[in-house]
């Protein structure tokens, strides 16, 4: 930027700077001002517009927008779907895997007994039976 345009901005001493007792507006409070204004003016544009619709202009609105939201609602959806089924589905297999331990424990546990047994009683017979 060259200094010209930064001097541009500096008042020089024979201009009259307006002080902030006096009661001319300064330029936010105009800009403020204005910004009510230009925004009911827009809205008013924006109503008159949409009072001109015509039933296809509205059908094919609301079609973007259930669209949007149907998508917005099916993502939140599919992730509470997807935890739900991983929660119950381990519940189940937590359930399912407690019970079969208890079986195979069980199994196990009469196999052995029944190893065992055999073991002794043939030790026994073979303890009873003379050696040639």
């Amino acid at each position: 930027m060259n200094q010209s345009a930064l001097d541009a901005g500096i008042p020089v001493l024979t201009e009259i700077i307006q002080g902030p007792d006096e009661s001319a507006p300064t330029a936010q409070e105009v800009q403020t001002a204005a910004r009510p204004a230009q925004a009911a003016a827009d809205a008013q544009d924006i109503v008159q517009d949409i009072d001109g619709w015509l039933n296809e202009e509205w059908n094919r609105l609301e079609r973007r927008i259930g669209g949007r939201i149907l998508h917005q609602v099916m993502e939140r959806l599919e992730t509470e779907i997807e935890q739900r089924v991983r929660d119950a589905l381990a519940d189940v297999l937590q359930v399912a895997v407690e019970g079969l331990a208890a079986d195979i424990k069980i199994s196990l546990q009469s196999t052995l007994h029944e190893a065992i047994f055999e073991a002794v009683k043939d030790e026994v017979t073979r303890m009873h039976t003379p050696q040639r």
